[in-house]
């Protein structure tokens, strides 16, 4: 969640602003369609546009209070897949401590139940504002205890590609990269199959892949990595405009926002030549202070997070530790969640705003 949910929200029509002296005593937890823009305070920028118009794999409740937003959990549902992940979580200052950041969550979780989703997960950094307060929500709600799950590693393109390609024993594989190749990813029917194949697999148990979210992929920076024209793996990177770096807003960036490499050619170097092939496009393209974000798993990739905390961390403008929590949802999970809300503030435990921030940040 960026910082700007720990502010005073503006008071436009439909919303309670910081300092409204009263919520409504009633209030009611909608599942929101179509176009929910009234709602886009209560999220981050980026995850915000997607409420003009709620898409199909969006799962996202507003919290009313008086006819007025006042709160909004949303979040996704992974395509082909049994499971969910919560990105965002806030309840408007005025609307705190009534024990509605519970009651919105539990919403969500209905919600996305419905659905046909079994597990859901969250995902955030760990300097993110307001972290314990949502840790604390998702313990209550019977959540687990959040652990370290990947890196993220932010930096400047130039810099990365330079070290990336003097790596020992990778030089060579890029000189000469015999029967691989890193291409436009253009997929051929074989290819689709390749890909639903791999995504079958416990290996890819949280990628979507490169058909699933085709939409927003930046062509220019994704690649088809090919070993003797097959398809074994691809790099998925898609167009950020969130200031990633201090004192520079402006600055182009991309997010590497999914990598995967059958595992059988994975002690090869392969993926670090597509990574570096990846970086020198954007160097060349958008220029060597252009900012590159990726991230790296603990759980399936622990040498890589090693690797990176050794070769990046003395260059990257930033290095997080992104923590995840997780939750099983019954089929029973259903719940009445509209109706009275009474007592006073001091006599109920609420949450405060919530984030979950995307993987990267």
């Amino acid at each position: 969640m960026s910082a700007a949910a720990q502010r005073r929200l503006p008071a436009r029509p439909g919303e309670v602003s910081a300092d409204h002296p009263a919520i409504p005593p009633r209030v009611s937890f909608p599942v929101l369609r179509g176009n929910a823009g009234l709602f886009s305070p209560f999220t981050f920028g980026r995850v915000g546009s997607w409420l003009e118009p709620v898409p199909d794999h969006v799962i996202a409740v507003g919290l009313i209070a008086g006819a007025r937003p006042v709160g909004l959990a949303l979040g996704t549902l992974l395509p082909g897949k049994s499971r969910c992940e919560l990105l965002s979580i806030a309840v408007a200052p005025a609307a705190r401590r009534l024990g509605l950041g519970g009651r919105l969550l539990d919403a969500w979780q209905a919600e996305a139940s419905g659905r046909g989703a079994t597990e859901c997960r969250a995902n955030y950094n760990e300097t993110m504002p307001g972290r314990d307060a949502l840790e604390a929500l998702l313990a209550r709600a019977g959540w687990t205890v959040s652990r370290p799950s990947g890196l993220v590693v932010i930096g400047r393109v130039g810099k990365m590609a330079d070290e990336v390609g003097a790596w020992p024993g990778i030089a060579g594989r890029l000189a000469a990269p015999r029967s691989y190749a890193f291409e436009p990813l253009e997929l051929n029917a074989a290819d689709v199959e390749a890909v639903e194949r791999y995504l079958s697999t416990p290996e890819a148990a949280d990628m979507s892949g490169p058909i699933r979210q085709a939409e927003q992929l930046a062509d220019d920076f994704s690649i088809a990595i090919r070993r003797d024209g097959q398809l074994v793996g691809w790099l998925l990177a898609t167009e950020t405009r969130r200031p990633l770096v201090e004192a520079n807003a402006d600055v182009p960036a991309i997010r590497y926002l999914e990598a995967y490499l059958d595992p059988a050619y994975r002690h090869a170097g392969i993926m670090v030549g597509a990574y570096y092939h990846c970086y020198s496009r954007q160097a060349a393209r958008l220029g060597r202070d252009s900012v590159a974000v990726y991230y790296t798993s603990h759980d399936s990739r622990p040498r890589m997070v090693a690797l990176t905390l050794r070769r990046f961390a003395s260059l990257a403008e930033r290095v997080e530790t992104i923590f995840s929590a997780s939750a099983r949802l019954p089929a029973s999970f259903r719940h009445q969640l509209t109706g009275e809300c009474r007592g006073h503030p001091a006599h109920r435990r609420g949450a405060g705003p919530h984030g979950v921030a995307e993987p990267e940040i």
